[in-house]
């Protein structure tokens, strides 16, 4: 598992990350977002909707939706599971989206069923540093480790401005 840690995001910066790595993802994925509340998970996800092409406008918080499908040049599942029960998260059919080899399922708060995800899961977690900028800290499993040389290269980019 490789950990890369990005300092004091803008909230451009961290839309330009999530666009980073969801460009590179291939299908099949799950991208598992924590953070306090208001800390950047629906933000995150605004980046990897402008990934695929889509306005990031039509991004609301799954909140009280539980799921929000966002099909562009991959299909995007967003779950919000922070209300969620036992039960309510059976009701989702999260298998049959995990059978999605062209999709990427991103969830916030997906860390309340940390056991259900398959072990090659992304885990994403926003930090609040202050008002403005947001601390990031992404997990990558070896499985996808294709992803580093990508995520790597915008780290720099970002340390020479």
């Amino acid at each position: 598992m490789r950990h890369l840690r990005f300092e004091n995001l803008t909230e451009e910066q961290l839309k330009r990350l999530a666009k980073i790595l969801t460009e590179n993802l291939k299908g099949g994925e799950v991208v598992i977002l924590s953070g306090n509340l208001g800390a950047g998970k629906t933000t995150f996800v605004k980046g990897m909707i402008r990934a695929i092409g889509l306005d990031e406008k039509m991004v609301k918080s799954p909140t009280f939706t539980l799921m929000n499908v966002y099909p562009g040049l991959k299909t995007i599942y967003h779950l919000d599971l922070y209300r969620l029960q036992d039960t309510d998260f059976l009701s989702l059919d999260v298998e049959d989206i995990l059978e999605d080899e062209d999709g990427i399922m991103v969830v916030e708060w997906g860390d309340l069923f940390d056991g259900f995800w398959p072990e090659d899961s992304i885990k994403v977690k926003i930090e609040i540093a202050d008002e403005s900028h947001r601390n990031v800290e992404i997990l990558i499993p070896e499985e996808v480790n294709f992803l580093v040389e990508k995520i790597e290269r915008y780290r720099k980019e970002l340390q020479n401005t």
